[in-house]
């Protein structure tokens, strides 16, 4: 596999074998190089080529320049319309630009939120073109779980990386399964998610590092009383899947 190399010269939340979590905060917000386009960080290392993980809105009529993605992009589309030259966009899609793609984004008058993954993917990703996910229309498909149900997004039996949705009935656990011993991170779609005394609301993250052995704290993790809808991804902590990624991190 050829890596490229990224200097990590800032770092939120970057100690990956450690639990970290946080709830939405829109005051925290950092204008971002373009205008109209502010970010809410959730995890990150590096400046503006980083590994991160973010909420990103974009402004009523703002736009983001061409960039190639040199390790690839996911993202699901939280509010409004994401558009590029590829096509609109709407709240619940989910997406997947592969490495080397390329886009020029923008939104019109009703704006756009989204949480966005950067510099996290393989060369084992094997896509060529954008996955693209309509996860309302395709709810129906969702399997039926012990705690409500879930929708398979994107899954790679090479890294291990597994992508679902997952709606959990209210007051109901979400159970620690063998997927979580490789990370596990979550985000709050609708609804709340508490955990240790703690409520996780709408747009609220965390991520579990990866451990044979779950805390039991994450054991006891359960929806609030009007249920949750989550984008959980599993497999992706170990250092075989992160020594895997395109793109390597080098400290400072």
């Amino acid at each position: 596999l050829h890596h490229t190399s990224v200097r990590a010269t800032m770092k939120v939340n970057a100690n990956f074998r450690a639990f970290a979590g946080i709830n939405f905060d829109a005051t925290k917000y950092i204008a971002s190089p373009s205008n109209g386009v502010r970010r809410f960080m959730l995890d990150r290392i590096g400046t503006e080529k980083a590994r991160a993980t973010t909420i990103v809105e974009f402004q009523p009529h703002s736009n983001f320049s061409e960039h190639e993605h040199i390790g690839g992009e996911e993202f699901l589309v939280l509010k409004g319309t994401f558009k590029d030259q590829y096509g609109a966009f709407t709240k619940g899609t989910y997406v997947r630009n592969p490495i080397g793609s390329k886009h020029e984004p923008w939104v019109d008058e009703d704006g756009c939120t989204i949480l966005v993954k950067l510099l996290q993917m393989s060369e084992e990703d094997h896509l060529t073109q954008p996955l693209y996910v309509d996860v309302d229309s395709r709810k129906g498909n969702a399997q039926s779980t012990d705690y409500g149900s879930a929708l398979e997004l994107y899954q790679n039996d090479a890294t291990g990386e597994s992508v679902r949705m997952c709606w959990v009935d209210p007051c109901m656990v979400l159970p620690v399964d063998d997927s979580c011993q490789s990370g596990e991170e979550l985000f709050v779609c609708n609804g709340s998610l508490t955990m240790d005394g703690k409520d996780y609301c709408t747009w609220g993250w965390l991520r579990f590092p990866a451990d044979s052995a779950p805390s039991t704290n994450r054991m006891q993790l359960k929806a609030g009383a009007e249920g949750a809808q989550i984008y959980r991804k599993t497999g992706h902590l170990t250092e075989k899947a992160m020594a895997m990624e395109k793109i390597k991190i080098i400290d400072e």
